[in-house]
């Protein structure tokens, strides 16, 4: 089959052919696999995205070699990815330095909020002291571990897409494009050190515990994010969440 032949093949697939959708339960935590949808299937579900990234890549790859570099990539990742998964998110991507996981059913806004402190607490306490143990170098020329994370919550359409042996889940809709805006939001100035942005959507949606710390609200906002045209409110913090 040459390529034409193929593409037009794939154009039936895809564009030429209705796709099935079907809503998944707002009781269930549990989010598909890209391998149990069809090609011609989507799932639409109500869920909260969590991007978080590794910032500073550029310089960590100035002030290590390239194994070293590896392993604090690793570390992160792994960390990151622990700690979503032991609040029942789903991790579905991985970009470079960035994780997304997906959070879906009750309190799924409270888990992913409490990821993105868990995480902040681990890079601060756990993960860079051990990084700067093992490699002193980074140590001395000043660079530290330090993430960035965006949330937010929206129905989201997944489908799957690419080729059987070679495909993937994409997400479409609002929430996760705003997640991964959020998380490159880059603190400067008066913005510095607030490291987790959510969405309006979802700050409505935290419960107290997730909101306020004593008698003080752990939240700023709100302020405005441009996305395709539009505006769109979030909140910020510094608040780091403890863990044994």
């Amino acid at each position: 089959m040459g390529l034409l032949a193929e593409v037009n093949a794939q154009l039936d697939k895809t564009i030429r052919k209705q796709m099935t959708v079907t809503e998944k339960q707002e009781s269930s935590t549990s989010v598909p696999e890209a391998t149990e949808l069809g090609y011609a299937e989507g799932k639409l579900i109500s869920a909260t995205y969590l991007y978080t990234d590794m910032l500073d890549s550029s310089g960590l790859a100035a002030a290590a070699d390239k194994e070293s570099a590896a392993q604090v990539f690793r570390a992160f990742l792994n960390v990151s990815t622990k700690i979503i998964r032991s609040l029942d998110g789903h991790i579905r991507s991985f970009d470079g330095d960035r994780v997304m996981g997906i959070f879906s059913g009750p309190n799924k806004e409270d888990r992913a909020v409490k990821s993105a402190m868990h995480i902040k607490y681990a890079v601060d306490h756990i993960v860079t002291p051990a990084i700067h143990e093992e490699m002193p170098s980074l140590k001395s020329s000043g660079w530290n571990l330090k993430q960035s994370s965006g949330i937010a919550t929206g129905k989201t359409l997944l489908a799957r897409a690419g080729f059987r042996g070679s495909d993937d889940m994409i997400s479409i809709g609002v929430a996760p494009n705003l997640a991964a805006k959020l998380s490159d939001v880059r603190g400067e100035g008066t913005d510095a050190g607030y490291v987790t942005r959510i969405g309006k959507g979802t700050y409505e949606s935290l419960s107290n515990s997730h909101k306020i710390s004593g008698d003080k609200n752990m939240w700023q906002g709100i302020y405005n994010l441009s996305m395709g045209g539009k505006q769109y409110p979030y909140y910020r913090t510094k608040y780091r969440w403890e863990f044994s």
